[in-house]
Order: C-alpha cells, then sequence, then structure tokens
C-alpha cells in the first residue's frame, strides 16, 4: 500500500467512524437497522428495504433480541459497500443507476471483491 492510498484509507476510517458514533443514537456502541439505514443515507447511499436487509443479514448480529452492527462489521459493510460501487459506477457511463453487466463481468466484480 502506498503512502497515499494509506491517507485515503485512513480518511475513509475517520469518517466512517464519526458517522457511526454520530447515528449511534442511543450510544449503545452499536447500530441497529433504522441507524444503519440513516448512515448509509447519510453517504448518499439509497437502499431498497431489501437492499438494507441484505445489508443486516451479512453485518449484523443478534443483540438483546434484536439486529445491530458492530463497528467493525460497520467499517466491513462500508468497504464492501464502496468497493461496489466504483465498481458499478464504471460500468455507469450515463451515471444514471443503471449498467450493463453480462454473467462473466459480474463474477469478475463480485469475485474481485
Amino acid at each position: 500500500m502506498s503512502f497515499p492510498e494509506f491517507q485515503e484509507l485512513l480518511g475513509c476510517l475517520f469518517h466512517w467512524r464519526n458517522a457511526f458514533f454520530n447515528y449511534d443514537t442511543d450510544r449503545s456502541g452499536h447500530i441497529d437497522a433504522f441507524e444503519l439505514n440513516n448512515v448509509i443515507a447519510s453517504f448518499g447511499f439509497r437502499l431498497s428495504q431489501l437492499g438494507l436487509q441484505a445489508l443486516l443479514q451479512r453485518y449484523s448480529k443478534v443483540i438483546n433480541g434484536r439486529q445491530a452492527v458492530a463497528f467493525d462489521d460497520f467499517v466491513a459493510c462500508c468497504v464492501r459497500l464502496r468497493a461496489l460501487t466504483d465498481a458499478f459506477r464504471r460500468r455507469d457511463p450515463m451515471q444514471n443507476g443503471q449498467a450493463m453487466f453480462n454473467y462473466d463481468e459480474f463474477i469478475q466484480v463480485a469475485m474481485g471483491l
């Protein structure tokens, strides 16, 4: 990793940490589905309920009877969202939220992340 890449990563980590703790409104050290949706939206992502549920299924644990995302899982989620978004945007030349993938390209993108 080059120094500029490290600086970018560190900047992202600070940003994600600040966002996580700003949206952890109950100060539990975890964010619930509502808080996750709000913090993701603050980053500019607009996810459907099914998209949000997919994130929760992958990155949350049941804590006190409800789904919650810990900070380390939140960082992993942000890394994946950023990588997927970057890959999608490279294939969305009009930047209108639509991209064309054939199956092989999809596999390459999905497995490369």
